[in-house]
């Protein structure tokens, strides 16, 4: 999309101004520290000379509890050689967490080393197990894996009645319906086959270059219901989504208007995005156009890449975030209730850093931990010869940090934004569990970088939710940490940000000096539970479980969780009581 040119010139003096006049960082920032953690995965896409548009669009990232010994393992989708060949190079990579900072690549018989030329994933409990389990987005068939534990999975596509064919991008996990069980949506991109040969570049020269995804049908996204017996229906049609065909490319699952029933919002390339409410049995109604985040403030369709949510103005309904091309520049749209959003880009300054800057993966979180939601979005652009002489392909990553009156600076601390890379799959986790989010980055034809957040100087507490089966993750949850003076909101997701699927635990900071009051949960299909300030400790991660309401406090904060089992906690108190009662008998026998 063009804007004015009095528009483009404004938004790159507002982003100059903005970078000018950015916050101190402080010692605080973010350190690409792949290289020294064991993580030695490259993306590759393929590329043939023949500018296919598969191979400048992918790939995602997962953050999984693969073996459940309480630590975030990282699961990495490679594309490989195009067209598919389903060799060893495309196959799709485990990295075990295994403490101190330190990974582990999983042999390739981990069972989830899918071939397929890979795009996105997400990770979620689907059968209601226990485990993580991971779907796999491909140009070609979907792969569903279940996990067996121990960190080993299954192939169950076929058992679980999945495995469409074609280009699927993002997938996301919610319980739609209300019967426990995560159903699943599954936006796909582009109708395009291995065999087109269509040439766009230069006819004189010869010089191929990737042709505009305007020149290609949208592919039709699908919704999965799920059965509860490890079986899926396509129930896109039943539901009310079979108008969702807008070239899908990021989805998240949230409750948008308070009604306890996850909503669905999809970001689509140059078409508008899709808002669908949910009626709280698992049928949709499109809001999108009334809405006011199908389009930006002008009313144009843009070309949505990635999503994030957050409760940026602290009023305690989500927002949205939505990356977008180049010129274009991202959107923030505001909740204002009752399923309607303001676009408030442009006066909140989040917009116009992002003009020269083509955006995909992303997230809202508190990355300095100082109680206000920050924005980071990873940028490259999909073609390597960009139409404006200021674009380049590779591009520096832009992070945001929001202010207490709902503003945005952009800021660049750390050593993480020095180089240029082709960003796509973004997720955000915090994988050495000190309190802060990391990031880890998918880059198109590069390495991946593990951003490490380094000094960040706030208080914090963190939230490991275990709901009832069959929704163990407690999918759908919303926590809130209250304070005397506002409430910190955050949601429990499935997918998010583009091809990716971030930490699903909850993680608060604050600034020193503030002291919250209580901890509150509202489950997914009804119920709360809320503890008071002397149940919670700060500077620790807290087990919260739904089926006892029980809060305990975990440790240590660095290296493990230690995400036991409730029933190895209520042996191990069982066997401190008889312990206690065996040494007061002794006593007494002895007196």
């Amino acid at each position: 999309m063009i804007r004015p040119q009095v528009l483009l010139m404004s938004a790159a003096v507002a982003g100059s101004l903005a970078l000018a006049d950015s916050p101190n960082c402080a010692g605080w920032g973010l350190a690409d520290v792949a290289r020294e953690a064991g993580i030695d995965f490259v993306h590759e896409r393929g590329g043939t000379g023949r500018k296919h548009l598969p191979e400048t669009m992918g790939s995602g990232v997962a953050w999984i509890d693969a073996d459940q010994d309480g630590r975030l393992d990282l699961y990495v989708v490679q594309s490989g050689p195009f067209p598919p060949d389903g060799s060893e190079a495309a196959a799709n990579r485990l990295f075990l967490n295994r403490g101190r900072g330190e990974f582990e690549r999983a042999d390739s018989a981990f069972g989830a080393a899918d071939r397929g030329y890979g795009q996105g994933v997400v990770a979620a409990d689907y059968d209601g197990d226990g485990r993580i389990d991971l779907y796999v987005c491909n140009f070609g068939p979907d792969r569903l894996y279940r996990n067996l534990g121990d960190g080993r999975f299954e192939d169950a596509t076929a058992a679980a009645g999945l495995g469409l064919d074609g280009w699927s991008s993002s997938a996301a996990f919610a319980d739609a319906d209300g019967d426990g069980y995560l159903d699943l949506y599954v936006t796909r991109y582009l109708e395009y086959e291995v065999s087109n040969d269509l040439f766009c570049g230069d006819p004189q020269t010869g010089v191929r270059r990737y042709c505009d995804p305007s020149l290609f049908a949208g592919a039709g996204d699908r919704f999965y219901r799920n059965l509860g017996d490890g079986r899926f229906e396509d129930a896109t049609l039943a539901a009310g989504l079979g108008g969702a065909n807008g070239k899908g490319l990021g989805v998240l699952f949230t409750d948008l208007d308070g009604d306890g029933a996850p909503d669905l919002y999809v970001a689509n390339d140059l078409t508008q995005n899709h808002l669908f409410r949910n009626d709280g049995n698992g049928r949709f109604e499109s809001r999108s156009i009334f809405s006011g985040a199908a389009f930006n403030v002008d009313g144009k369709a843009e070309a949505g890449m990635g999503l994030a949510l957050g409760d940026v103005d602290r009023d305690g309904d989500p927002d949205l975030a939505v990356s977008n091309f180049d010129v274009e520049t991202n959107t923030l749209y505001a909740n204002a209730g009752a399923m309607f959003f303001d676009d408030i880009s442009a006066g909140s300054g989040f917009g116009p850093p992002s003009f020269n800057l083509l955006g995909f993966g992303a997230t809202l979180a508190d990355l300095n931990r100082d109680g206000r939601l920050d924005y980071y979005v990873t940028n490259g652009h999909i073609f390597e010869q960009p139409t404006r002489a200021d674009l380049g392909w590779r591009q520096r990553d832009l992070m945001l940090l929001g202010d207490d009156g709902g503003r945005f600076r952009e800021a660049r601390c750390g050593a993480a934004f020095d180089g240029l890379q082709v960003g796509r799959g973004l997720a955000a986790a915090d994988y050495d569990d000190d309190g802060d989010i990391d990031l880890a980055i998918v880059n198109n034809g590069g390495p991946l970088q593990l951003l490490r957040n380094e000094g960040s100087d706030g208080a914090w507490a963190g939230f490991v939710l275990d709901g009832e089966a069959p929704n163990t993750g407690a999918v759908g949850a919303r926590v809130t940490l209250h304070f005397g003076d506002g409430d910190a909101v955050s949601w429990v997701t499935a997918g998010d940000s583009y091809q990716s699927s971030s930490d699903p635990r909850v993680l608060f900071g604050w600034r020193r000096g503030r002291t919250p009051r209580s901890v509150s949960v509202v489950w997914r299909g009804g119920g709360s539970v809320e503890w008071g300030a002397t149940e919670m400790s700060p500077g620790r991660y807290h087990r919260v479980v739904q089926a006892t309401g029980l809060l305990a406090v975990l440790g240590p904060t660095t290296g493990s969780t230690m995400r036991l089992p409730i029933g190895w906690l209520l042996a191990i108190a069982a066997l401190l009581v008889l312990t206690l009662l065996a040494a007061w008998m002794t006593l007494r026998r002895i007196r």
